[in-house]
């Protein structure tokens, strides 16, 4: 694989440095877009929508999953995939507002919301630059991430009924590793698709998972830490 920006060998079914360029250029346009919908989601799920998002928690998981199906049925639709895409981001954005609210009025919340954010953009843009720039492929931490991930699930699940704070922070801080690698194993799957395997929407969404658990892990992470002090 060649590293982004290059002008390498192009392989045969691989994308072009240019068109890889291009490609990328576009996924962090989507990207930046997703966050700005999840930002404006997630003011309506603290203030007027806090109505509607905090009593209905399982509505919201319903809508978010169907969304996402949607999406994957429409993701090569011109116009219409951005805007399926857009609203599955506004809906991630309101699952955090109640999290948000209690935060935010909790002591020292701002500070903690604030790390949280900081923490999230560092490790997302030093390891996308790492990606990118070394070249590598981390495909081989597909299996691992993938063990890794069912068992963040069925401990978030336990989790649910055993919340000690030693247990959550265990659980999130491993959480906050996985979609850090995640977020490394996307990248270069990202980089070493064809034009066939991968539309720059589901590109996209992939990432923007990433970030925004890992975004979550950490604020959960941070929460439980500053509470204990």
């Amino acid at each position: 694989m060649q590293p982004l920006l290059s002008n390498g060998p192009v392989v045969e079914g691989r994308r072009s440095a240019a068109s890889l360029n291009r490609f990328m250029m576009k996924v962090y346009g989507l990207l930046s877009l997703m966050f700005l919908f999840s930002g404006i989601g997630a003011v309506w799920g603290m203030s007027s929508g806090l109505r509607v998002v905090g009593p209905h928690p399982i509505l919201l998981a319903i809508a978010m999953f169907g969304t996402l199906f949607a999406l994957m049925a429409v993701q090569k639709v011109p116009g219409v995939n951005v805007a399926v895409m857009s609203f599955f981001a506004a809906l991630m954005g309101a699952s955090l507002g109640p999290i948000l609210f209690a935060l935010l009025r909790s002591p020292g919340g701002a500070a903690i919301l604030s790390d949280a954010l900081f923490l999230t953009m560092a490790i997302f843009f030093g390891l996308t630059f790492y990606a990118i720039v070394s070249g590598k492929s981390f495909s081989f931490m597909g299996s691992f991430l993938f063990t890794g991930l069912i068992i963040v699930v069925i401990l978030s699940i336990v989790q649910i009924f055993f919340h000690p704070p030693l247990f959550q922070a265990v659980v999130s801080g491993m959480a906050a590793l996985l979609f850090s690698g995640l977020i490394l194993f996307d990248t270069s799957r990202i980089l070493e698709s064809s034009e066939e395997e991968l539309t720059p929407v589901m590109a996209v969404v992939s990432l923007y998972l990433d970030v925004f658990n890992l975004f979550v892990s950490l604020l959960r992470l941070l929460e439980i830490f500053k509470g204990e002090e």
